[in-house]
């Protein structure tokens, strides 16, 4: 099967934009997308929308993200927009390798090996290469309407705000 990836330009997320993320297959026809919105920040909590990153459908993942991909949100409490483009990369490597080498890696056992990085600390990276962030990549997302998505409302709600990852 045949991956399309979706190859948005994004200066504020619009509605052409949002036709090619539908056209790339990223999310269900039956999704309810609402563009990028000047007055409206990516940490807004709602119970009616989830907030998502453009980053992870630029790599070419499409929602729903892989079981892996989505306990390592439901483990560590990030909510998908508060997840830095080298932690999508990080994610996305450990589960192309589960699915390839290592069918019983659990989400949970990765603390054990890596833990995700601040600034200033001394830590060796799990995989290299992979610590940069793209520019701007705060301002670049989107909303969707959580009953109009598989499994949206068990989506956190809320960013993590208090104690490490």
């Amino acid at each position: 099967m045949a991956t399309r990836t979706c190859s948005l330009t994004i200066r504020a997320f619009d509605n052409a934009d949002i036709a090619t993320l539908r056209a790339s297959g990223a999310f269900p026809d039956s999704a309810i997308i609402r563009p990028f919105d000047r007055s409206v920040q990516s940490d807004i909590s709602s119970v009616d929308w989830v907030c998502f990153p453009t980053y992870p459908f630029l790599l070419g993942l499409r929602y729903p993200f892989p079981k892996f991909m989505m306990q390592f949100f439901r483990t560590t409490g990030l909510c998908f927009a508060q997840t830095m483009p080298m932690v999508w990369r990080v994610v996305i490597v450990l589960n192309q390798r589960k699915n390839l080498h290592f069918p019983d890696l659990c989400i949970e056992y990765i603390p054990i090996a890596y833990r995700l990085r601040s600034h200033g600390t001394s830590s060796k990276p799990l995989i290299l290469k992979a610590t940069k962030n793209k520019d701007e990549w705060q301002r670049k997302f989107f909303f969707v309407k959580r009953n109009s998505i598989f499994e949206g409302t068990n989506n956190l709600v809320e960013w993590l705000t208090t104690g490490r990852v």
